[in-house]
């Protein structure tokens, strides 16, 4: 792996109409890179990772587990193990997901996530 990675060489591959996803690994952490276009969602899901989203555009609304909010640009989720959560963009929205420990469903494969909410998600096109 680069120690230095451009975000223009990132393929920003699309997992369903108007949401789009790349993301680079280091030995313990997948960086992911979304988009979604206003009233995009992600549905309600859980998984063993901790979980940090970073809103770089746009506002995006979320819950955490029984706690709901609006993000704008410059705040941040923090989403922890096992907790369920989901997103649904307010506009359109860039947000940076750091997770921990990596996704391993994400290095494998086709590389695209393996989540229910991610087929729930390619199963509406």
């Amino acid at each position: 792996m680069s120690h230095f990675i451009a975000l223009s060489d990132l393929k920003n591959r699309e997992v369903t109409k108007g949401i789009t996803l790349d993301f680079f690994h280091t030995e313990h952490l997948t960086v992911a890179f979304t988009t979604l276009k206003a009233g995009r969602e992600i549905p309600l899901h859980h998984h063993i990772h901790e979980a940090i989203d970073i809103v770089i555009e746009g506002e995006l609304q979320m819950q955490v587990g029984e706690t709901n909010g609006v993000l704008k640009r410059g705040m941040i989720s923090n989403v922890p193990s096992n907790i369920p959560h989901q997103a649904q963009a307010i506009t359109d929205c860039r947000v940076i997901t750091v997770f921990y420990p990596l996704r391993e469903d994400l290095k494998k494969g086709a590389g695209l996530p393996a989540t229910a909410a991610v087929r729930e998600l390619a199963a509406e096109q």
